[in-house]
């Protein structure tokens, strides 16, 4: 076990271009929120291959990151991390799976706000988590094309609705970014970045078959839906994930010999 590496039986940690990525078994990563909410507002995101490219490239995105809990999500990120340190990730914590199973599974009771999207998708979303997770109350609802200009009347609009979760699917880095300024601002206990899952939860973007997501192929069913904007991703983005993370690993050795 190399020194970026932790693991415990809480889970696993790889330090990966700076930032802590953590694994776990869903059940355990599910309690381990629990108990951070009842501390102190809590920033949950995920680290997949194209988040990773983009916090190579934009020290702005990376230091904001820093303030965050960071799952690992995909088979892009085994790789950078079987590479650096000899072994993949324990569990693919995906947020498209792992924020509906989190809404399931949670001992709280929260006042949910969904804010992202296309004008529409946000709306259908809260409605099939409503019936996916009862447990909660689904608070209100906002599409994500708004300006910086409307920002505080969005956050109002949140803080009236008086939201204990903020789920913000605005891509990234925007999402990342927006909870990184306007956590504490919009009084949720726990604000989480989940990129295209409203889209996936209402059917407008079509997920892979359960066999193919278990055999850890999404990515290539992605691929074919998307070749053109998703080429980059899996093609270019990848290896050079993997170059500037051992060059980030290897300036660091060296600065601390």
């Amino acid at each position: 076990m190399t020194a970026a590496t932790e693991q415990s039986a809480e889970g696993q940690t790889e330090r990966i271009l700076g930032l802590p990525i953590r694994s776990m078994a869903p059940e355990r990563c599910v309690a381990e929120l629990d108990t951070l909410v009842e501390q102190a507002p809590v920033r949950l995101g995920f680290v997949n291959i194209n988040t990773a490219y983009l916090i190579a490239n934009d020290p702005a995105y990376q230091d904001a990151l820093r303030r965050f809990v960071l799952l690992n999500d995909g088979v892009g990120l085994d790789l950078v991390s079987l590479v650096l340190h000899g072994r993949a990730f324990s569990h693919n914590l995906n947020g498209t799976d792992f924020v509906p199973h989190y809404l399931r599974s949670t001992r709280h009771s929260y006042r949910v706000f969904l804010l992202g999207a296309k004008p529409g998708i946000a709306d259908a979303a809260l409605e099939v988590l409503r019936k996916l997770a009862p447990q909660h109350e689904y608070v209100g609802s906002r599409h994500g094309y708004f300006t910086s200009e409307e920002n505080e009347a969005v956050l109002q609009r949140i803080r009236d609705a008086r939201a204990d979760v903020v789920i913000v699917a605005l891509g990234n880095p925007g999402q990342e970014m927006w909870i990184a300024s306007n956590t504490e601002r919009s009084g949720a206990k726990l604000a989480i970045g989940v990129g295209a899952l409203f889209d996936f939860l209402t059917g407008t973007v079509s997920r892979a078959p359960l066999w193919v997501r278990k055999a850890r192929l999404e990515w290539l069913y992605r691929l074919m839906q998307e070749p053109k904007r998703l080429a980059m991703r899996y093609c270019v983005y990848a290896p050079a994930v993997l170059f500037r993370a051992i060059a980030f690993g290897n300036g660091n050795q060296r600065r601390s010999s």
